[in-house]
């Protein structure tokens, strides 16, 4: 009997242990619950910072490449495009990294005095500890050629060229072919010489060109290694949205976008525009004399496929 009763003590004790268990787990599995709906309310209830006009506005107009791709991909689909203007197109599209500039879709040319005239293009930066680093192919390029440093403030504030450089990379071989593009007309010539300017506010490299069917009261603006079908026309329309669409406000530094003006139109397109601002034939007047190529969305917002610009200001220095 006392046996019995023993074990009906026990089993009642485990069946009580049980209980008890089972209710502990519920209460803790209601508290991770409530605490996990919590969790969510606060990160839904936690807003994103409000952006700013200024912010908006730089990012409707300079879209990431992601947003860009559909911007293209809907030009194609809706357009009757010529094969170069869509060998163009797709390739400006799927450029996904920075080439030595002359291989670039699209390159800027300026002429920064009577006897200068290129294609250029500027360093990108990268933070590295408490320091930004210029990070350039045409950098990397000289680096390597120029084994002897010279005294660089001999040349600071002065353009200096690299004249054997380029004759060493395409040893045996001719040098690059590029199409170049004028505010009427297109023309094909070869890059000459690999050069490099520095001064306190302003750095950039100049791939010079062959001048021979150039000449100084041609305007040039950019170039490309494709061959692109253009309408040359100016829109008074899509220049008056340009100036009607700085925002002074949004500035940090001077800035000539209010003097861009349409040039030429992609064909097969009504709404896919080469613009410009400068001061013809020497760009140095405008605080940032640019080239650009820009899609007039349904909204009538201006939108930047493509954007090079020189800072005469000297921004940097601010």
């Amino acid at each position: 009997m006392r046996f019995k009763l023993s074990i009906l003590l026990g089993l009642t004790f485990l069946i009580s242990c049980k209980n008890q268990t089972q209710e502990n787990n519920k209460i803790v599995n209601e508290k991770e619950t409530v605490s996990e709906k919590s969790s969510v309310e606060i990160k839904e209830n936690k807003s994103e910072p409000e952006l700013s006009d200024c912010d908006r506005y730089w990012m409707n107009r300079f879209p990431n490449d992601s947003i860009k791709v559909k911007y293209i991909d809907d030009i194609i689909s809706k357009n009757q495009l010529t094969e170069n203007n869509l060998e163009f197109l797709n390739a400006l599209k799927n450029q996904k990294q920075e080439k030595l500039a002359f291989e670039n879709v699209l390159a800027p040319i300026f002429r920064l005095s009577i006897t200068e005239i290129g294609i250029l293009t500027f360093p990108k930066y990268k933070q590295i500890g408490n320091k930004l680093i210029p990070i350039s192919k045409e950098m990397d390029l000289i680096d390597k050629f120029d084994t002897i440093k010279e005294n660089t403030m001999d040349y600071f504030g002065k353009i200096k060229f690299y004249p054997m450089l380029l004759d060493s990379l395409f040893k045996n071989k001719s040098k690059p072919s590029i199409n170049y593009y004028t505010t009427n007309k297109i023309g094909s010539t070869k890059i000459m010489e690999l050069g490099a300017y520095i001064d306190e506010c302003l750095e950039y490299y100049e791939y010079s060109i062959d001048t021979i069917s150039i000449s100084k009261n041609d305007k040039v603006l950019f170039s490309s290694k494709y061959k692109i079908d253009l309408v040359f026309e100016n829109n008074e329309k899509i220049d008056s949205l340009l100036k009607s669409d700085y925002k002074k406000e949004c500035l940090d530094c001077p800035n000539s976008t209010e003097l861009q003006k349409t040039f030429a139109r992609i064909k097969g397109t009504d709404n896919l525009y080469f613009i410009y601002a400068d001061t013809f034939p020497i760009n140095n007047e405008l605080d940032t004399p640019s080239r650009a190529l820009i899609f007039i969305n349904p909204e009538n917002e201006i939108i930047y496929l493509w954007y090079d610009e020189i800072d005469l200001f000297g921004c940097s220095c601010l």
